[in-house]
């Protein structure tokens, strides 16, 4: 082949091998071009630290005694959470169910979504039966409400017509309030210890056994402005009356023993200050029962009338106790009720001699007194209307009491126990709760009152009462020193004559036992409504 020839095939071989090169070069120029590739996005910040991934709770049973436990875990998760008993703080996690804490457990807390836990196994009103402090309320048959406790024994009632009762812990009657009759009915922690409270028209009725009790009423209104209520007492068939002045503090009405006479200062003089002689008197009281088996013994010999007047108005006060306590034996409704003598709780059964330390006290705030009256008796209207001094009953100087009725009463340690006459007690608070009450501690009791040393809470105006128990008692005894001077054995006082007091001395109200037997049938009708009541509402459906 000659070299035109190779020089041709050559040419040919080189077209053909550039013509589809040439050809996709020219279609890049005619299409499109892609659009733009976006930028990246900003990478997420690590976290600080990453979660742990932890397995479902499994279900968690706390041990009894445990304390601080804290079930955690998400909705749905450690369901049936049941502490045992005495543990606290219990906080179940979100969404946990059933938790159920046992007894004695305090401070319970669901989270979120938990149903509502009851802490210490307390079943409130409504609540399961049989639970040891399980309550549950009830319709009566007059459209009132009764709540009934452990072993379905009532503990309070609310009538339709308002009538309120309380109960004690064997389902018998502590309290009537009926405002129907406008009647108040307490019982005390021994049988037939009860009091009867009635008002209407200005008039108050109170009874303080089947043969004790007075009615009050207004009696007189000073150039001051300052009230005056007398007082009818009627006591085993005999009467007497005395005046009270109305005094008002931090906006509660306290009634304040005024004598109906005073004698001259020189008197007092004589009852306050020693004898020339010891004198040795006989009280004739030879071994009378109220002597409580040694609870109390008068003095050999007295010095003055101050130690003789101390035990003339102890002698008088344990009289009143042993006089309740037989009216109450005496009673044969006050042992049908269901009422056991109570139990002396909070202290020793046993009686406490009257120790001569106490005695020595008791002669202080004789002293006390005397000087006050014969202040009183030297100018008995120089004291101003608008007095703001608190009454004797919260005086910060008078902290002795001697108890001058029966009182069932609450303690500081829980339980409760009863003071009665003759006991002695001193004030610990200045300032009253809300309820009126302060603390008292007992220096000596008889048996089966409040035990030595306990702290029972005990009602300003009842303290009020004691003082002017006390005030009473002592111008019995200085009456009885006056009309026995330079008799049997006593000294011949100075000056036995009288001053008139603040206001004149008031006659007895007639009918006034009448009242009180009306009253006590009032009462046994009212409290006979309520059992009728409770009984209809215990009774089984099919009765």
């Amino acid at each position: 082949m000659s070299k035109t020839k190779i020089a041709e095939t050559l040419t040919v071989l080189f077209v053909i091998m550039l013509v589809p090169v040439l050809a996709r070069a020219d279609q890049k120029k005619t299409t499109n071009p892609p659009p733009a590739k976006p930028a990246p996005a900003a990478r997420p910040a690590q976290p600080a630290a990453r979660p742990v991934q932890r397995p479902a709770a499994q279900p968690t049973r706390v041990q009894p005694g445990n304390t601080g436990v804290r079930p955690v875990g998400g909705a749905g998760t450690n369901p049936n959470v049941r502490p045992g008993v005495g543990n606290t703080n219990v906080r179940p996690g979100v969404g946990n169910t059933n938790v159920r804490p046992g007894v004695a457990n305090t401070n319970a807390r669901p989270g979120v979504g938990n149903p509502p836990m009851r802490p210490g196994g307390v079943t409130p009103t409504g609540g399961r039966p049989g639970t040891p402090t399980a309550t549950r309320a009830v319709a009566t048959r007059g459209g009132g409400r009764l709540v009934l406790g452990p072993n379905n024994k009532p503990t309070h009632f609310v009538g339709k017509q308002g009538q309120e009762a309380r109960f004690g812990s064997r389902g018998q009657i502590r309290e009537v309030r009926d405002p129907k009759r406008n009647m108040m009915i307490q019982h005390g922690l021994r049988p037939g210890d009860k009091k009867i409270v009635t008002e209407r028209n200005g008039h108050r009725l109170v009874a303080m056994g089947p043969h004790r009790g007075y009615m009050e009423r207004p009696y007189y209104r000073d150039r001051y402005g300052r009230a005056y209520v007398q007082r009818t007492y009627w006591v085993h068939g005999h009467p007497y009356a005395y005046a009270y002045r109305d005094h008002l503090y931090n906006g509660v009405h306290y009634y304040h023993y005024v004598p109906g006479y005073y004698y001259h200062p020189v008197f007092y003089g004589w009852a306050y200050n020693p004898w020339a002689a010891p004198v040795y008197y006989n009280w004739g009281w030879g071994s009378a029962p109220w002597f409580y088996g040694g609870y109390f013994v008068p003095s050999p010999y007295y010095p003055s009338a101050s130690l003789w007047l101390t035990d003339f108005l102890l002698a008088e006060n344990l009289k009143q106790a042993y006089e309740a306590k037989q009216d109450a034996e005496a009673n044969p409704e006050a042992y049908q009720s269901g009422e056991q003598p109570a139990p002396s709780e909070g202290g020793s059964p046993a009686a406490t001699q009257l120790s001569p330390e106490v005695k020595g006290m008791i002669e202080a705030e004789v002293h006390r007194q005397l000087a006050a009256e014969q202040a009183a008796a030297q100018s008995p209207q120089a004291q101003s209307a608008n007095d703001q001094a608190p009454p004797p009953a919260l005086d910060p100087a008078q902290r002795l009491f001697v108890v001058s009725s029966n009182l069932g009463l609450s303690t500081v340690a829980g339980p409760e126990c009863e003071l009665t006459p003759g006991d002695v007690i001193t004030r610990i608070d200045d300032t009253p709760r809300e309820d009126g009450k302060v603390r008292v501690s007992v220096l000596t009791s008889k048996q089966n009152d409040c035990g030595v040393g306990s702290m029972p809470w005990v009602e300003v105006n009842d303290l009020q009462e004691m003082h002017n128990n006390f005030r009473e008692q002592l111008d019995s005894g200085l009456k009885t020193l006056a009309q026995n001077s330079g008799t049997n054995g006593l000294p011949k006082a100075p000056d036995t004559q009288t001053l008139a007091g603040e206001v004149a001395p008031p006659a007895p109200d007639k009918n006034v036992d009448a009242q009180l037997a009306d009253q006590q049938k009032e009462a046994t009708q009212a409290e006979a409504e309520v059992q009728q009541e409770v009984q209809t509402a215990q009774a089984p459906p099919s009765q």
